[in-house]
């Protein structure tokens, strides 16, 4: 059973936090890594983060095509080492394969990581086949708490092998043993193949019934051969050093690729290898990448600081951008953004494209073999000879100085040319991640993107250049500029990419919290956002969120957060607004298997044009509301196996089946999904924004 939180959400100094949000006395979650979902709608008025809007003085129109949409995920944002990877202890796992990196034989090594364990009362342990068929086991004496960070470390120095955690000593062993495994490294791994009967696997090479010399690193005292459940930050593998030869301070900041690195992950957004060695890592289950680190230190999002992007999923996706005369470069120039591919497409890659509609050709992208920058107009004037990065942020600049055209890749000229003749950007519909209909368009992230005509927000001739840390800004002869930042609608927890359907948007007219809230007038709107599969698994949850009617609910009703696709037998949850004996009331439904459903009304009744604030928590398969901290008289029993893990989105204002209904009318401020149940008994409800950082 998920742990219980007293109430009401306390410091572990035990005072109510009362600082206000956005400043250094903002309270803090100590159970942040459990929040799924946070979005506060706070920003400008009539603030949309779909509305793709021109930040420079030439106000261009911009479109966008598919399923483009806005996130709060951009270079600016956090830095990698901030992510961990989650795994639900039912399954999940990363898995690496097999490598002669991972075998350094009699030598030294350092396998470390950050890990923050789901399970409490645990001790790192190390099991080790010799060659001989004898055993080498270690456990080491520090108990480990649940939802709480540690640096774990094993370092073979000189045939010692220590366990460190958070860098002091936990125990040493004599092993000489040749340390070669030719099998799949897997993290997250199960335990129990050294027959333990309560561990929980962390990182095993070698398989049940294998090889001798396998290992396994994994946590003692932490359940019954179960995979590992909790978060795993920054694991790096060095061969041939042993980084610690002694107690240590554990680091402060994200791991390095220092000197013998042949493993470092888990560190960001995407299951990548930081490495010099690129190994891949496959996930398996439900492992899913979390914007929870050991690292991060929350504020209120701003987007002036943290920035944000646009999301293409797929081919037919992108941004227009209507033909002007603006972008017809006869002189100096310079067109820069900034870029994070998820796919290497061996089609090759447009990213800034002129032209479509009128048959010319005016490009900036990448070659399909090798991913080097280019520009092309009517033909190849500069090209690189440097790849960029996948799944990383790349800031790319095409800039002009005299007659010296030159391309930029993360601050390094990798590509000039003596080019005068002119770049015209203009002359039909000017695209961002995007090429025509979708043939070449790219899958990813792109944002501020700027172009400058007249002169060059660079030096051409310069062997470097400064990568900008902060969101761009019209500085002169800014004749395009996007930011993708224009409003708030975003999610601060998970990073999650939300979609505002209709005219959604954030208005300062009515907020319980902040400078606005989320408006949506009982038409077409709603917010959607992805979920991880299984966003409470089938444990304790907590649903939380403020509302303001605009109107009684009538002869509808109003959904006001839903994970519910009726088309596609995806059923989860729902909280829905019923008009019950003309009175409105909140009802609650779930689903089992995606398609039949239980509901229950509870007796509270709503007035409209009145803010109220709505926990909905299930403990143990009892599920209870609570009004402005107070608990409702009626309770709501889950169905047997409620609710379905539905991998359909989350909406707010509306469920989804093939077409939206049951639009909300009204406001929803502060809406957070928890993982565990929050509140047992009646609590003293926020009385300002619910915390945007963890401890």
């Amino acid at each position: 059973m998920v742990s219980l939180e007293a109430q009401p959400l306390r410091s572990s100094f035990g005072k109510v936090f009362m600082g206000a949000a956005g400043t250094d006395a903002a309270p803090s979650d100590d159970q942040f890594n459990r929040v799924s979902f946070l979005s506060h709608f706070d920003g400008a008025n009539n603030g949309v983060n779909n509305a793709f809007d021109d930040g420079s003085a030439s106000n261009h129109t911009i479109s966008a095509q598919g399923s483009a949409t806005q996130g709060s995920f951009g270079p600016f944002a956090r830095p990698d080492g901030e992510f961990s990877v989650s795994f639900d202890g039912n399954g999940d796992t990363l898995s690496v394969p097999a490598s002669s990196d991972f075998s350094p034989g009699t030598g030294d090594f350092t396998l470390e990581a950050f890990v923050n364990l789901g399970i409490a009362g645990s001790s790192i342990a190390w099991h080790q086949n010799r060659s001989t068929g004898a055993q080498v086991n270690l456990t080491g004496s520090t108990t480990l708490n649940a939802n709480q960070w540690y640096h774990i470390a094993v370092v073979i120095n000189s045939n010692t092998l220590k366990l460190y955690v958070d860098g002091t000593s936990d125990g040493s062993v004599t092993n000489n043993e040749v340390f070669n495994n030719n099998d799949v490294m897997t993290i997250g791994g199960n335990a129990d193949h050294i027959g333990a009967t309560n561990s929980m696997g962390f990182v095993n090479k070698g398989a049940a019934g294998g090889s001798n010399n396998k290992w396994f690193l994994y946590f003692a005292g932490a359940g019954s051969g179960i995979t590992f459940k909790g978060q795993i930050s920054n694991l790096r593998f060095v061969k041939g050093t042993a980084v610690y030869t002694g107690d240590f301070t554990a680091p402060t900041s994200k791991l390095t690729a220092i000197t013998n690195t042949k493993l470092l992950t888990c560190q960001s957004n995407r299951f990548v290898d930081n490495s010099a060695s690129a190994h891949t890592a496959t996930p398996t289950g439900n492992a899913a990448v979390s914007a929870f680190g050991p690292f991060l230190t929350r504020k209120v999002y701003d987007p002036a600081v943290n920035g944000a992007s646009a999301f293409i999923a797929a081919r037919a996706d992108g941004i227009n951008i209507a033909d002007s005369s603006e972008f017809n470069m006869t002189g100096e120039f310079s067109v820069e953004f900034w870029v994070y591919l998820i796919s290497n497409d061996a089609g090759g890659i447009d990213i800034m494209f002129r032209g479509y509609g009128n048959g010319q050709n005016t490009q900036i992208g990448y070659e399909p073999s090798n991913r080097h920058l280019y520009l092309y107009n009517d033909a190849n004037p500069v090209t690189s000879s440097t790849d960029m990065h996948i799944n990383s942020w790349n800031h790319v600049v095409c800039c002009r100085t005299s007659s010296t055209t030159s391309i930029f890749l993360n601050g390094v000229r990798v590509g000039t040319a003596s080019y005068s003749t002119a770049v015209d950007w203009g002359g039909g519909t000017t695209q961002f991640m995007a090429y025509g209909t979708g043939e070449y368009s790219p899958a990813g992230y792109g944002t501020d993107l700027r172009l400058l005509k007249g002169s060059s927000a660079y030096d051409a001739t310069a062997s470097t250049l400064t990568v900008p840390t902060a969101p761009l800004t019209a500085i002169t002869n800014t004749k395009l500029l996007l930011n993708m930042a224009d409003g708030q609608a975003i999610d601060s927890a998970a990073q999650n990419n939300l979609t505002l359907v209709g005219t959604a948007k954030t208005s300062t007219a009515q907020k319980l919290f902040g400078t606005a809230s989320l408006l949506l007038d009982g038409n077409s709107d709603l917010v959607t956002f992805p979920s991880e599969a299984g966003l409470y698994g089938s444990g304790n949850f907590t649903i939380e969120f403020s509302f303001r009617l605009a109107a009684d609910v009538g002869d509808t009703a109003f959904v006001a957060i839903a994970k519910w696709e009726t088309s596609g037998n995806q059923r989860s949850w729902m909280v829905r607004i019923d008009n019950v004996s003309s009175a409105n009331k909140i009802k609650f439904f779930d689903s089992a298997d995606g398609s039949a459903n239980t509901s229950t009304t509870f007796a509270t009744s709503f007035s409209n044009q009145t803010w109220y604030k709505i926990a909905v928590v299930n403990v143990s398969g009892t599920v209870s509301m609570y009004v402005n901290g107070t608990a409702d008289s009626t309770t709501h029993s889950l169905a047997t196996g409620a609710p379905y893990a539905s991998t359909g989105l989350v909406s707010i204002g509306a469920n989804i089946p093939s077409s939206p209904e049951q639009f909300f009318n009204g406001n929803i401020d502060d809406v957070r999904l928890s993982k565990f149940a929050r509140y047992t008994g009646n609590y003293t409800a926020q009385s300002e924004p619910f915390p945007d950082k963890g401890k």
